[in-house]
């Protein structure tokens, strides 16, 4: 399969980004009922959802707070990550830890290194933001193999998890290329 082919060309050329992030993969011998794909749904908002607070509350903030009311909500936003990410930690460190890996994410696929063959089937999972300890899972299919690279193509979203997916990659997607620019001026 050339990297032109129309299975893997849309993971090439869609908006992503690249990141260390624990990946699971899971072989599936069939594909997911409708009832297992619609909880996987829900999670996946849910998941979705917290790191896009997460995200936000993390952002850099103007530094010239308007009133003291202000100031004091920044610094109990402040002490609320610090809860959330020792809350994270602590989850983590009684789980299994999987590895971080190099993966590239857009809404339609990811791009990993692995051992799977071309039109395998298997459930990706992917911790997406260390203080959420529930991973990002959805059916995959194998859709182009470049050496060691797997590009794989999820399996079709329902309409509001394909938006926050796809808001959550340009977000991330737009911060890259903004630390680009900064870090090369």
């Amino acid at each position: 399969m050339s990297v032109t082919d129309s299975a893997a060309a849309p993971l090439i050329g869609a908006p992503s980004y690249e990141a260390a992030l624990p990946l699971v993969w899971t072989p599936l011998a069939e594909t997911l009922g409708s009832l297992r794909r619609e909880q996987y749904n829900d999670d996946n908002l849910r998941v979705l959802a917290a790191v896009a607070v997460l995200d936000e509350t993390r952002a850099p903030g103007s530094n010239d707070e308007s009133s003291p009311i202000d100031a004091e909500i920044a610094r109990l936003n402040q002490k609320l990550n610090l809860v959330i990410d020792l809350l994270g930690f602590l989850v983590a460190q009684q789980g299994a830890a999987q590895p971080a890996a190099r993966v590239r994410l857009s809404w339609q696929g990811a791009v990993f290194v692995g051992s799977q063959a071309l039109g395998e089937v298997g459930l990706l999972g992917l911790s997406l933001h260390r203080s959420v300890p529930q991973p990002f899972v959805w059916p995959v299919r194998i859709a182009h193999v470049d050496g060691e690279e797997r590009h794989a193509r999820f399996a079709p979203f329902g309409d509001a998890l394909q938006a926050a997916l796809e808001r959550h990659v340009f977000l991330r997607h737009r911060r890259a290329i903004a630390g680009t620019r900064r870090s090369g001026s």
